[in-house]
C-alpha cells in the first residue's frame, strides 16, 4: 500500500497521427507526434521534414510558448533578426524563447528533419486547424496561414519589421542569449505604435 499523498505516474507511448502530415509550402511536411493530451498540454511534439532549398515559415514569434528544435537529419538554418544565422546539424538542439522573432529554412542540398517541441503544448492545434482548413478545401495562402498563426498566440513579423530590427542594431554581441531579447523586440514595437 502506498503512503498517503503519493502520486502515481504512468509511462505512455504515444503514436503519431499517421494520417496527419500537413504541407504548408507545397513541400515542407509537419506531423503531430504528441498533441498534448498525454501531458495535460504541458508539452507537444511535431516532426518536421524540410526538402532541399526550403524557405520554411515566415518570421514570427510566440506569445504563449517556448520551442525546442532537435535536428535529426541534415542541417537546418535558424534565423532571428539582428543575430547571426545558426546552422544546426543533426544532433544539435535549438531553444527559442517566448517572444523571440525567428524562422527556419533549409537552403542546403540535402533533406533536413527535426523534432519540434512546444511548451506549453497548445500550439499543436495550429497544425490540426490547418488540416481542418485543407479538408474544407481552403487553399493555404500566406494570408490564411498568418491568420491561422494568430489564432494560436503566434504573431507573424512583417518584412518591414524584420528589416527595421536588423537596422536598429539588434545584433549586439554584449546581449546575453535570453528571453529578454524577445521582450525587447516586442516592447520596441509597442512603443513605436504608441507614438504613431
Amino acid at each position: 500500500m502506498a503512503p498517503t499523498g503519493t502520486m502515481y505516474y504512468h509511462l505512455c507511448c504515444t503514436h503519431p497521427y499517421l494520417d496527419l502530415y500537413v504541407t504548408l509550402t507545397m513541400e515542407d511536411l509537419y506531423r503531430v507526434m504528441e498533441d498534448g493530451t498525454h501531458t495535460q498540454y504541458r508539452l507537444a511534439a511535431i516532426e518536421s521534414l524540410l526538402p532541399p532549398h526550403s524557405e520554411g515559415p515566415v518570421f514570427h514569434f510566440h506569445e504563449m510558448h517556448d520551442e525546442g528544435f532537435y535536428v535529426t537529419k541534415g542541417t537546418v538554418r535558424f534565423h532571428s533578426p539582428g543575430r547571426a544565422d545558426v546552422d544546426a546539424k543533426a544532433g544539435d538542439f535549438i531553444i527559442v524563447p517566448i517572444r523571440l522573432p525567428h524562422r527556419f529554412s533549409n537552403p542546403f542540398d540535402e533533406e533536413a528533419a527535426f523534432m519540434n517541441t512546444a511548451t506549453p503544448g497548445f500550439f499543436v492545434r495550429y497544425f490540426e486547424y490547418l488540416e481542418y482548413l485543407i479538408g474544407e478545401g481552403t487553399v493555404l495562402t500566406p494570408e490564411i496561414n498568418k491568420a491561422a498563426l494568430r489564432r494560436f498566440a503566434t504573431v507573424p513579423v512583417s518584412k518591414e519589421d524584420v528589416l527595421r530590427l536588423e537596422m536598429e542594431g539588434m545584433r549586439n554581441e554584449s546581449v546575453t542569449e535570453s528571453e529578454t531579447e524577445g521582450e525587447r523586440y516586442v516592447d520596441m514595437l509597442v512603443e513605436e505604435r504608441k507614438g504613431a
